[in-house]
This record gives structure tokens, C-alpha cells and sequence, in this order.
């Protein structure tokens, strides 16, 4: 017994000196544009063991969501013993397993931090388990969700599927996903759905799709799916043909609140964390940022009953199976009721003020940091929104 002392208090001290460094980061990431919240629980320090070694963790604290070189960052830490050689291993490892974001510019390597969500949980993909996936559930409800929920600029927002779109809503260009598609030819990645990989580590699979590969990426998100394994490289054709298939089963697109989009999700409401949250609040069009929304003639309404099932948000008002209005309120404007509408009943109509995304996602990061809240403003948004003021 003498022995083992020294031993567990060798091992406490180390546990400790894990925690702390854990605690840091916590504090540090919850600093960045999104934010990264506490809890009672902890559950947040499990998620950050998860993607972080102890030196990992140590290192993210000298980095923040702006994009720097091996080189810059060396310069901040180069003064602990460590190498450039072991500094650019460590760099490598950390965006092998996603901990990091990374884009190459002019043939080198810049490294930023990720946040919670849309990024370290997104980057779980290869390895989402129901241990995670549960730890995941408990800190978007535990404390997540209001950071994410209460950024002056959501980091997400909805776009109209295709067969929504006439020529009369002439469309802007980031609206459209077919332009997005082209836009990026070249460096469009596919990946699997993380949020339904989740469900089915649980026993509970998506009740609207049984494919899995339906999330594309852009650009340099692409690039990193494809570099670290995440996702597979695929063609223009092959990205319209996942898209039509996604719009046939009623998934809605939502992609990067950005001009430049780094990927779009087709979701539902039955997976989707963020489709989930804000169909839980009052008036869930307030928290989705989008330019349309839905207008019903219900003449010619012939009682099929396919938006209201198709609705994830529950704003078509029915009577049987006839509707008979569109709760603003509620509508997304994502089109899918439009394109389930076989007697033309249902259409979209631009709004009176269109609301142009951020040029790309380093600006989205730093308005929303420019306007981020306190907690205690935090709270009382949200309060006031959940329950529709």
C-alpha cells in the first residue's frame, strides 16, 4: 500500500493539471465568435478530451478562428521546449482527427479554430459513437444551444430547393444551389450526414432518409474532407444528382451563412440539431436567416395533405387535410412544401427585404464577434424568443 501511493497522488496531480488545461481551453474557445459555454455537468470538458491530446489543448491556446501559419504560431510558443518539426507534427495530427480547421493558401497551410458546431462536431463523421453522440445531445441542451441560438448572425441559414425556384423570384446567385454547385467545381467534397450517423449509433435512424452521404462541401472545407479522409471528391453532375435526390425525399439546404458557402446540409427535423432547436421555439423564422417565404392559394388546394407532412417547422395551418394558411412566423422558406404541391397551390414569394450573407466566413466570424452578447443579454434574447416576444 506504501507503494501505491506516491502513485495516485502522481496520478491526481496529472488529472489535475489535465483539467485545468481543459478548463482553459473551454474559456478560450467560449471567447471565440460562436462561443463555447460551460456547464454544471462538465460534459463540455469530455467533448474537448475527445478532440484534443493534453499538448493539443495546450497549443489551441494560441490559437483562435483567424487563420495563421505554422510559422506564426511557432513564434508564440517556441520558447516551451518544443520544435518546428514536432510543432508541425502536432499541427497535422490535430487536423487528422478534425480538432482544426485548415486551408492552403499560395501552397501553405493556415490553421484556425474550429467551433463547437458547425466544425469539431461536424468533424466526427469517421468516428461517431453513441457515447459521443449522447455527451453531444446533453451539452446542446445543457448550454450549447444558446450560444449558438443567439449570435447576432446565425452561422447558418436557408436556401429554396431547386424545383421551388420560377423565374419571376430572379434569385440571387447565393441563394441559388445550382450556382453554388458551380461555383465551386473543382473542390466539392461528399460526406455523410454526422447528425444521422449519431441517430443510428443510438438505435433511433432518420425517419425521412435512409442514405447517408447527402452533406456537401466547398472550397476549403472540400479540400480538407477530401485531404483527412472525411469525405469522398466528387464531380458538378454528381453533386446535382445528390441534391435532386435529397429535394425528392423533402430534406431542406442549408448552407454556410456566407456569399463564398463552405458546404450545405440537407436536413431534417427528426436529425438536425439546428432544424430541431428552433422548431422548438415560437416564431422559428426570427432565428433562420433566409429571403423567401411561402404563399398558399387555397382554391386550388385539392386536400392531399403533402405540404403539411413534408412542413418541418408546422406552419401550414390545416383544416382536415386542406390548407388554408402559411404561419409567417413559423415559415423557413425553404420551398420543400412548394415542390411537394401537385395542384400549384403553393409558391414562393421573395421578401420585402432581402438580407445579403457575409462575403465569405471570416467576415461572418468577425461580425458576429463584433456584436456578440453577455450572458446575461444572452439569456434574456433567447428567454424573449422561446416564448415568442
Amino acid at each position: 500500500m506504501k507503494q501505491l501511493k506516491p502513485r495516485l497522488k502522481d496520478g491526481m496531480s496529472i488529472f489535475w493539471q489535465s483539467h485545468k488545461v481543459y478548463k482553459k481551453l473551454q474559456k478560450h474557445l467560449d471567447k471565440q465568435p460562436v462561443g463555447f459555454p460551460a456547464t454544471a455537468s462538465g460534459v463540455e470538458r469530455r467533448l474537448l478530451r475527445d478532440a484534443f491530446t493534453v499538448r493539443e489543448a495546450e497549443l489551441a491556446l494560441e490559437m483562435s478562428y483567424k487563420f495563421q501559419s505554422s510559422e506564426q504560431i511557432f513564434d508564440k510558443v517556441k520558447d516551451r521546449e518544443i520544435s518546428e518539426a514536432d510543432l508541425q507534427a502536432m499541427l497535422d495530427n490535430m487536423e487528422k482527427h478534425g480538432a482544426i480547421f485548415v486551408k492552403i493558401v499560395d501552397g501553405q497551410k493556415e490553421y484556425a479554430l474550429h467551433p463547437f458546431a458547425v466544425g469539431l462536431f461536424e468533424m466526427k463523421v469517421p468516428t461517431m459513437n453513441a457515447g459521443y453522440y449522447m455527451d453531444t445531445r446533453k451539452y446542446m441542451y445543457q448550454s450549447f444551444a444558446m450560444a449558438f441560438l443567439s449570435t447576432s448572425l446565425p452561422q447558418m441559414r436557408v436556401i429554396p430547393i431547386e424545383k421551388s425556384v420560377t423565374p419571376d423570384l430572379n434569385i440571387a446567385t447565393y441563394d441559388e444551389i445550382r450556382e453554388l454547385v458551380l461555383q465551386n467545381a473543382g473542390h466539392i467534397a461528399l460526406a455523410e450526414c454526422v447528425c444521422r450517423k449519431g441517430r443510428d449509433s443510438i438505435g433511433r435512424p432518420c425517419k425521412e432518409t435512409d442514405r447517408r452521404e447527402v452533406c456537401i462541401g466547398f472550397g476549403d472545407f472540400a479540400d480538407m474532407y477530401t485531404r483527412n479522409g472525411f469525405g469522398r471528391a466528387i464531380s458538378t453532375e454528381e453533386a446535382f444528382e445528390i441534391l435532386a435526390e435529397n429535394e425528392k425525399q423533402g430534406l431542406v439546404l442549408m448552407p454556410s451563412n456566407s456569399q463564398e458557402s463552405y458546404f450545405v446540409c440537407s436536413c431534417c427535423k427528426c436529425c438536425c440539431g439546428c432544424l430541431e432547436l428552433v422548431s422548438l421555439l415560437a416564431k422559428p423564422a426570427e432565428f433562420v436567416k433566409n429571403n423567401y417565404y411561402a404563399i398558399l392559394d387555397s382554391e386550388q388546394c385539392i386536400e392531399c395533405g403533402m405540404c403539411a407532412k413534408r412542413c418541418k417547422m408546422e406552419a401550414i395551418d390545416m383544416e382536415g387535410k386542406k390548407a388554408i394558411a402559411i404561419d409567417l412566423n413559423r415559415c423557413i422558406g425553404c420551398g420543400v412544401c412548394v415542390a411537394s404541391c401537385k395542384s400549384g397551390a403553393l409558391s414562393l414569394k421573395k421578401k420585402a427585404e432581402q438580407t445579403a450573407p457575409p462575403k465569405d466566413m471570416d467576415t461572418l466570424y468577425e461580425e458576429i464577434l463584433k456584436r456578440k452578447k453577455g450572458i446575461v443579454k444572452r439569456t434574456l434574447h433567447i428567454g424573449r424568443k422561446v416564448v415568442g416576444l
